[in-house]
C-alpha cells in the first residue's frame, strides 16, 4: 500500500461508513467490507477481543482492503504503539480531556523527533512501501474521542494540537457527561455536536460520530460529518436477529 486511501477518501464529499468491530472475529471484518463499509475500527476498549484477536482482525482488514483503526483500552503509549506495530494505520484514543492528553497521544503515535514511539513495526512495515519509519510520519493517523465535559471545555486547545487528524464524538458518554442521562438527542448533546463540527472544520480536523441507529446517523450525514458509524457488529447482529424473531412469531 504505497498510497493513503484513508486520507484520499476523507477528502471526498461523501461521508465514510466505519465498521465498529467489538467481537474480535476476523470474518466479521471481512463481512463488513463486503457489506460496503469504507474503514474498520477494532475496539479493544469495550470489545471482546484480546491482543491476538486484534492482530487477526487487522490481517482481515488488509485482506478486505479496509483502512483500519484500533481503539486501545486507554490512551496508554504502550497500547497505542502495540496497535500500530500490529498494522493499524491509526488509533482512536478514548477518555482524553486536555491538549496535554492529545500531545501525549501524538508522541505515542509518531517516531522521534516528533514523538517517542518505540521502533518495532512487525506488521506495520508491511502496510506501506519503502521505509516505514519515514512513511509513517504522514501515514499514521490519530483520532481522539470527545466524550466528556472537560473535553468540551478544552475543545479549542485540543483541536489546535499538531498531529491530531480526527475527533470522534461518543454521544452516549457525552450525554451522560452533559445531562446525567443516556438521552443522546438532548438539546445539550446536539448543540455540542454542532459546536464540535464547526470548530473542527475551522481547525482542518476531520470529524466522526458514533450513531446508535440509522435514524440518528442520517442528520449527521447530511450535515457533512466525515466519518459515521451506525451501531457495532454486535448491535447489528442482535438487531437483525430480533427483527427476524419478532417477524416470525407475530
Amino acid at each position: 500500500m504505497s498510497k493513503d486511501p484513508l486520507r484520499d477518501a476523507l477528502e471526498k464529499d461523501t461521508p465514510l461508513l466505519m465498521a465498529w468491530v467489538t467481537l474480535g472475529v476476523p470474518y466479521v471484518v471481512e463481512a463488513m467490507g463486503e457489506a460496503g463499509h469504507d474503514l474498520v475500527l477494532v475496539d479493544q476498549q469495550h470489545g471482546l477481543g484480546n491482543p491476538a484477536d486484534m492482530v487477526n482482525c487487522l490481517v482481515a482488514a488488509r485482506a478486505a482492503g479496509l483502512p483500519a483503526l484500533v481503539r486501545p483500552l486507554t490512551a496508554d503509549a504502550g497500547l497505542i504503539g502495540a496497535a500500530l506495530d500490529a498494522g493499524a494505520q491509526g488509533v482512536l484514543c478514548p477518555l482524553v480531556e486536555t491538549a496535554a492528553d492529545i500531545q501525549a497521544c501524538v508522541r505515542a503515535v509518531k517516531y522521534p523527533p516528533m514523538g517517542q514511539r518505540s521502533w518495532g513495526p512487525y506488521r506495520g512495515k508491511l502496510m506501506v512501501e519503502g521505509d516505514y519509519t519515514e512513511r509513517s510520519k504522514d501515514w499514521t493517523f490519530l483520532a481522539v474521542q470527545i466524550e466528556t465535559r472537560a473535553a468540551m471545555d478544552n475543545l479549542d486547545d485540543i483541536l489546535d494540537v499538531d498531529g491530531l487528524d480526527m475527533v470522534l464524538v461518543g454521544p452516549n458518554d457525552l450525554a451522560l457527561a452533559l445531562t446525567g442521562t443516556r438521552d443522546i438527542r438532548a438539546r445539550a448533546v446536539m448543540d455540542a455536536c454542532d459546536q464540535i463540527l464547526e470548530k473542527a472544520r475551522e481547525a482542518s480536523v476531520y470529524t466522526a460520530i458514533f450513531a446508535n441507529d440509522l435514524e440518528y446517523a442520517k442528520p449527521f450525514a447530511k450535515a457533512g460529518w466525515d466519518v459515521i458509524t451506525v451501531g457495532t457488529d454486535m448491535s447489528l447482529l442482535t438487531g437483525a436477529a430480533g427483527q427476524a424473531s419478532q417477524s416470525l412469531k407475530s
